[in-house]
């Protein structure tokens, strides 16, 4: 199950949460008194009797951290897993109702309700065993040449399932008004390239765990265990000459290295033993022009592959990714070998979640907005959408009256600036217009032809939208996300109804804790818009410098700043954050806190309810913020969120942007040399 940039989507948006390590929690979970408050502030959760200048993130949450372990279902657990946990019984309940009603057949309920129960039915999965493969085994067994093998591929990116290489649709980088196709790097089984790269013991040892994996999922589809493994062998080296031609994940943040348009012939040419030709007239797209062509050394080595490997090589290859791709919607055996090594030796998670809550999680991708249709009915009042868009309102205006304010910032860059500011915009809680799922047929016999069907669907609603008009009222999350993002291309910030609740957002709540959650996250978003990559778009959405090349070079200057600074963190075992990767996650953090607190003060001068509970509005702020992002890990899923993840680990979204504020040590009366406070000379200060 490699971590894959799928879509484009989730490479160029900027999500404020981390998917991979904030998943739902596991049956019989259970936190102590000491869980998130969600009316605002909890003090017992605080360690009091430690200094606010030494380490904030455990003054604000070192109760909390100490009495809260991870439960065994989790690799980590933190403020985002509660308020999910609370959203699950919600969603489980809305496809129960739906498994017990007898619905009309082609109806969303219909659906829900038969892909829930082939998704439960835990007896038949166990029956069944690899039986739903063995028309695919039966296939790659057969393939006599490279033409067979070609339009197995083909077939299986139709459906939805991304063999050698990923296929997305999304809108051109340089004309946001329209979709292309894009065809990335892909084809690996470890999370990113550089697993297979490094030499380090510890890299050694995974590599061989990952082989063992790969060997006991080809056992299961029934091959004797000598053939399995050899054929490991021929597998791993077939990823690592994939992965060696791959761009690294600091490489893939710059949006360019996605845009490289060429013409079908040009790429059918450039790869004489893959016909992109034929590859799009079996997605329907036999008339397609041009695409990009994204990473044109990895298709030179993929095609040098299908040259030089033989057809066994290949045969193996495909068995392998094929089980791999359909191992969580098979039985136990194979659900259970997936989980020892991508759950447990990957992220260091001790028990696999129950199958209704994994079910849950796969009914809701899949129809995320027809679930999302009933959850907004009881999670999202009115009454919270309207005390929000005036946050956003009040951030908005803050964001142009410090752009305005810029002294490193030329008059022109400031006027593109506030040009791209004018045109944001903002969605909250939830679609004007529900999606269509009236093509996806979902049927009552059979959990991995149901999620076929809906990948295949899903694939064909994207394919669909080539040569069309853009769809800017369409989102990229269901409602029902503990998530946010900022898209660039659509100059677009989503705040889902999900993480529009307490503890990141209280209609009943004084302003300071909301604007110290939920309103930094939405300047986490706001922002995304002028960091590193955001900035490289314009008020259009379009891919292209709106900088004159002075102001550029300053704001990258500034900017070094952060990335020298994170790139001094140590995570865990002498393993530092990489400043790089995390930029923009970083800038946008900085920020945003930045945006919330001045856009309090606005509001504190018209209403300052003074101290609550021992603290000042602007105290109360920045404690909101840390205790919404409080987090504990396993030391596996800490190393693979800062092996792979733009995001930076919990404790240093605190410790390190409230290091360049000064108006974070004000408040709390810190001075320089304190731990908190980052010497002036190296202090980040973009916006």
């Amino acid at each position: 199950m490699q971590i894959k940039l799928k879509t484009l989507i989730a490479i160029l948006s900027c999500y404020l949460l981390l998917p991979a390590l904030t998943a739902l929690a596991g049956e019989g979970v259970k936190t102590d008194e000491y869980k998130t408050n969600t009316r605002g502030l909890d003090r017992r959760n605080m360690d009091l009797t430690l200094s606010p200048c030494d380490d904030f993130y455990q003054f604000a949450n070192g109760n909390w951290l100490a009495r809260n372990p991870i439960p065994e279902e989790e690799s980590s657990w933190g403020t985002s897993s509660e308020l999910r946990e609370r959203n699950y019984e919600v969603l489980r309940e809305i496809l129960e109702e739906s498994a017990t009603t007898h619905a009309e057949a082609g109806t969303n309920r219909q659906k829900a309700g038969d892909f829930w129960r082939t998704a439960i039915d835990t007896a038949k999965l166990n029956k069944d065993g690899a039986a739903p493969l063995a028309a695919d085994m039966k296939r790659i067994a057969g393939m006599k040449n490279l033409a067979n093998l070609q339009t197995f591929l083909f077939d299986f990116h139709a459906q939805g399932t991304d063999l050698l290489f990923d296929l997305a649709v999304f809108q051109d980088l340089k004309n946001s008004d329209r979709c292309i196709v894009y065809a990335t790097q892909g084809g690996l089984g470890l999370p990113d390239r550089d697993y297979y790269t490094r030499d380090d013991e510890e890299s050694v040892v995974l590599r061989q765990k990952y082989t063992n994996h790969i060997s006991a999922m080809l056992q299961l589809l029934g091959d004797p265990a000598q053939e399995a493994d050899a054929a490991t062998v021929t597998i791993l080296a077939l990823e690592t000459r994939l992965a060696l031609a791959s761009l690294t994940n600091v490489e893939l943040r710059d949006p360019a290295n996605f845009y490289n348009i060429q013409t079908v012939a040009e790429a059918d040419k450039a790869t004489p033993n893959f016909s992109w030709s034929g590859y799009f007239e079996r997605l329907g797209l036999a008339d397609l022009e041009t695409f990009s062509y994204a990473q044109p050394k990895f298709f030179a080595e993929m095609n040098q592959l299908l040259e030089e490997l033989p057809l066994e090589t290949w045969k193996g290859y495909l068995k392998w990714h094929v089980v791999d791709s359909a191992a969580p919607y098979l039985s136990d055996a194979f659900v259970n070998q997936n989980f020892v090594f991508y759950g447990r030796t990957l992220e260091g998670t001790q028990k696999l979640k129950p199958r209704w809550k994994r079910a849950v999680n796969r009914v809701s991708r899949s129809m995320g907005e027809a679930l999302g249709q009933v959850y907004v009915e009881t999670a999202f009042p009115p009454a919270t959408k309207a005390r929000a868009d005036e946050m956003i309102a009040n951030l908005r205006a803050t964001v142009g009256k410090r752009i305005r304010a810029l002294s490193w910032m030329g008059e022109e860059t400031k006027a593109r600036a506030l040009e791209k500011l004018d045109t944001f915009v903002s969605k909250i809680g939830y679609p004007d217009e529900w999606r269509d799922y009236t093509d996806l047929e979902i049927g009552a016999e059979s959990y991995l032809a149901n999620v076929r069907s809906a990948d295949a669907f899903e694939t064909q609603r994207n394919l669909d939208k080539i040569g069309k008009p853009i769809d800017r009222n369409e989102w990229g999350m269901s409602p029902q996300t503990v998530n946010a993002y900022y898209s660039p291309v659509l100059n677009e910030i989503v705040s889902p109804a999900a993480i529009m609740q307490p503890p990141y957002f209280d209609g009943e709540i004084d302003d300071a804790v909301n604007y110290g959650a939920m309103g930094a996250v939405i300047g986490h978003e706001f922002m995304h818009g002028f960091d590193d990559k955001g900035s490289k778009f314009d008020a259009q959405g379009n891919m292209q410098n709106w900088w004159t090349d002075e102001d550029r070079a300053r704001f990258e200057a500034r900017a070094q700043n952060l990335v020298e600074q994170y790139d001094e963190f140590v995570a865990v075992d002498g393993l530092h954050i990489n400043g790089e990767l995390t930029l923009g996650e970083n800038i946008g953090d900085l920020a945003g806190l930045t945006m919330a607190y001045h856009a309090l003060e606005a509001v504190l001068e018209k209403n300052n309810p003074g101290v609550i509970d021992g603290f000042t509005p602007e105290q109360r702020l920045f404690l909101s913020w840390t205790q919404a992002q409080r987090r504990n890990y396993r030391d596996e899923a800490l190393k693979l969120q800062v092996n792979t993840d733009p995001h930076s680990p919990a404790n240093f979204r605190t410790l390190g942007p409230f290091a360049n504020m000064p108006e974070f040590a004000a408040a709390f009366n810190c001075k320089e040399g304190d731990s908190m406070i980052r010497a002036a000379d190296k202090r980040a200060a973009i916006w």
